[in-house]
């Protein structure tokens, strides 16, 4: 149908156009031949001047009515996405929340906890609260991460946040039923070693039981980018950022 409307569109396009540059030819061509004399009946230049005025505002109607149906298959189109922000880019397409709890190293790694993998890290300078963007996410909430419910840190003093003490921050995907119960921080000349154990809920005995590590260790869709503020006993600098087995963790360029 659309090559038929076309095919009818530039027929009578061609006629308008034909009668308004020389509609004397396209007279003797169409019209002439039902005339017995047809150089006794042409028409007067008046009736030409009507041809070529009603050519110019069939051609004008033409284009008038092609520009109104191009915009409106444009406007129909479907939009192309929006390009990633800076955060998505670094983070991920979910934009991530930030723990703002004061986190203290553990000594060993605690019990019927996950060993939540560590995708990519950050370096943060708490003094001057760069980068900014940091400090403008929002805040990771769970009704059940409570300081009575093994939830990680404490709560920062008050006016503070925790990245104001943060030397740099580390981002994990976590089951969206559990929360960061501990981490790990250890610190050398040339390395930082990080570890972050999730978990459900304590149980309310006070035992810590299986149900802790229901927490699905690999990341998926459904599960929430959260950012972990790390203090360290010197700033980052140079060193490199490692798991407790040893193996680099990915630095997350800055993107303004």
């Amino acid at each position: 149908m659309t090559s038929l409307v076309l095919i009818v569109l530039v027929s009578l396009g061609a006629i308008f156009l034909w009668g308004l540059l020389a509609p004397r030819s396209q007279w003797r061509v169409l019209v002439s031949w039902s005339y017995r004399d047809p150089h006794t009946d042409e028409p007067s230049g008046s009736a030409y001047l009507l041809y070529r005025v009603v050519a110019a505002l069939g051609i004008a109607t033409m284009v008038a009515s092609g520009i109104l149906t191009y915009q409106d298959h444009l406007n129909n189109l479907p939009k192309p996405p929006a390009p990633p922000t800076a955060v998505q880019v670094m983070w991920g397409t979910t934009p991530p929340v930030v723990v703002n709890r004061v986190i203290t190293s553990v000594g060993t790694a605690p019990k019927n906890l996950v060993d939540q993998p560590i995708l990519g890290y950050q370096a943060v300078d708490g003094q001057t609260r760069q980068p900014p963007y940091l400090f403008k996410l929002a805040p990771f909430v769970l009704d059940t991460a409570t300081t009575e419910n093994g939830y990680i840190g404490k709560d920062p003093d008050p006016g503070l946040t925790a990245l104001d003490t943060a030397e740099l921050v580390v981002q994990v995907k976590g089951d969206p039923r559990c929360f960061p119960h501990a981490a790990i921080v250890r610190e050398t000349d040339e390395t930082v070693s990080v570890a972050i154990f999730y978990g459900q809920s304590n149980p309310t005995d006070g035992a810590h039981t299986e149900n802790l590590a229901d927490c699905n260790v690999l990341a998926s869709g459904a599960n929430v980018s959260t950012l972990i503020p790390i203090p360290l006993a010197s700033p980052l600098k140079d060193r490199t950022v490692l798991t407790l087995e040893g193996d680099a963790i990915r630095e997350v360029p800055l993107v303004q």
